[in-house]
Parts: structure tokens; C-alpha cells; sequence
């Protein structure tokens, strides 16, 4: 799993096929507990409004994924929350992404999401253990969804379904993901005292 990406080609297969007019650093922060990119990230969500009184910010740093820096400024950055998605019936790696309002536009937004979805891929490929089958994202811009409308992005993700809010769902199934056995039905019990094979 690599570190750093800071590379600048054309196309959307890694982060550094995504051009940008910066000179972009990507940082691996998953599960790392660096403190350098912890006190970057809090006075990054402190500068950009992000922190709501009470929040717990010790949780925040601990779904970091990966950031971004231009210069000695962290510019961006992903969290992760890994939890089951009942409509799918599997567990995802739901990530969000944010990016400073002084570096929108430039692809960073982009790059960050290339970056973490190889992450989290590799990832979840040596913890078989965790069973997370993709990474999933709530699309929560408009801009977005008015300047991107395939059902599947270059990115890969691919359009699923819309919350109960309206926003859209769409996941990157990982390929090594494999997707259970349930039927419908499996999980119910039968309340007639019969046994059924």
C-alpha cells in the first residue's frame, strides 16, 4: 500500500492519472494515528467550519483515510465510517470527502477519491476478517450531480439508489469482494414448530 501519490498523468485508474494545475500531495492517514496529519486535519475542520460545537473530534481522527496538501497546507481530505448498509445486505467503507473552498476545481476532490478507494481496497483485501465489500458515498452536491450524470463514474462508482433524503447512493464494489448467500426469507423463523431443510 503505498504512501504518498504525487504524479500527473492523463486518465482515472490511480489518483496520480488525475491532472491538476498543483502540485498535489497525497498522505495515507488510515489507521495510522500520525500526529502531524491528526493536527492538520482538526485545524483544517476548525478553519473550514467543520466542527460543530461538541463534536467528538477524537472519532473524526480516527475515520481518516487519506489527505491532501499543496505546499505545507492540507488542502483536503476523506474520512471513513465502515458500517452495514441494510438495503444492500453488506458492509461498506461509506466515505466522505472535503476540500477547501480555496482549492475547488482543481481535481483534488478527485485524486482524494482514487487514493482512498485503492486504499480501502487493499485494505479490506488483507483483512478478510472485516468484510467490507466496497466503498460507498452519499453525494451531497448539487454541482455534482448536475456536471456528472452516468450511473457509473470513471472512478468506478456506481450508482445504487437514492437515501431516504434524495441525495444519491452509489458504491465501488472492490474485486475481490464476494457477496453472501442470503435469500430472502432466510432470516425469518418459521412460527409453525416445523423443521425445514
Amino acid at each position: 500500500m503505498r504512501g504518498v501519490a504525487r504524479t500527473a498523468l492523463p486518465g482515472m485508474n490511480n489518483p496520480g492519472d488525475i491532472a491538476s494545475p498543483l502540485d498535489v500531495e497525497l498522505k495515507l492517514a488510515w489507521r495510522r494515528s500520525d500526529p502531524a496529519i491528526e493536527r492538520d486535519a482538526e485545524l483544517y475542520w476548525q478553519r473550514e467550519g467543520m466542527l460543530r460545537p461538541g463534536a467528538d473530534v477524537a472519532l473524526r481522527l480516527a475515520q481518516l483515510c487519506s489527505v491532501a496538501y499543496v505546499g505545507d497546507g492540507l488542502a483536503g481530505l476523506t474520512t471513513v465510517n465502515i458500517r452495514e448498509i441494510d438495503f444492500l445486505h453488506c458492509k461498506l467503507a461509506m466515505f466522505r470527502c472535503a476540500v477547501s473552498r480555496s482549492f475547488r476545481m482543481q481535481h483534488i476532490a478527485s485524486r482524494l477519491t482514487v487514493f482512498t478507494r485503492d486504499i480501502l481496497e487493499a485494505w479490506s483485501r488483507d483483512h478478510p476478517e472485516e468484510e467490507v465489500l466496497g466503498l460507498g458515498c452519499v453525494v451531497q452536491s448539487r454541482t455534482l450531480v448536475e456536471h456528472r450524470s452516468q450511473a457509473m463514474w470513471p472512478d468506478g462508482l456506481a450508482f445504487v439508489g437514492y437515501t431516504a433524503q434524495g441525495h444519491q447512493m452509489r458504491v465501488y464494489w472492490f474485486r475481490h469482494a464476494k457477496l453472501s448467500t442470503w435469500w430472502p426469507g432466510d432470516d425469518l423463523v418459521p412460527d409453525d414448530g416445523l423443521t425445514r431443510e
